[in-house]
């Protein structure tokens, strides 16, 4: 559009045509230059976005496995806790039950000796009968 301004405005001279030719010939190329150098960039833009899109989906892949993991290893914990509750819960019947019998044993006086104790053979020997065995007689039970 200024090439053919000047065209009107000129004296009539054919001085200026190649001139408006170089000029326009360059404005041509730097609007294939500009053409080009947008192309690039959307290119590299969309290449960009590419990657960023790839960058998201792995690293949410790796919240979810993350996620995961922290399930488990809460689960595993309260798990444990709950067995360790149990554990110290025997833990202080078991140390009741002990100092029970050690007051219960605090009671009792212990011989000095094996001597001193006089134990029954009716204790020694438990499956042997002490007293007389009657036997038994089928004498009148059966009749024939």
């Amino acid at each position: 559009m200024s090439s053919s301004l000047a065209k009107a405005g000129s004296s009539g001279s054919d001085v200026d045509a190649p001139n408006a030719m170089i000029h326009d010939e360059k404005r041509r190329k730097r609007m294939i230059s500009n053409r080009e150098s947008a192309r690039r960039s959307r290119m590299k833009r969309q290449k960009h976005l590419g990657g960023l899109v790839s960058e998201k989906s792995i690293l949410e892949r790796k919240i979810y496995e993350d996620n995961e993991r922290y399930v488990a290893i809460w689960q595993s914990h309260f798990a444990l806790e709950s067995q360790n509750k149990i554990l110290r819960d025997e833990k202080m019947k078991l140390a009741e039950n002990l100092k029970n019998l050690q007051q219960i044993l605090s009671g009792y006086e212990v011989p000095e000796s094996d001597q001193d104790i006089e134990v029954s053979d009716r204790f020694l020997n438990p499956w042997q009968v002490s007293s007389p065995v009657k036997s038994i007689t089928a004498s009148g039970m059966f009749k024939f």
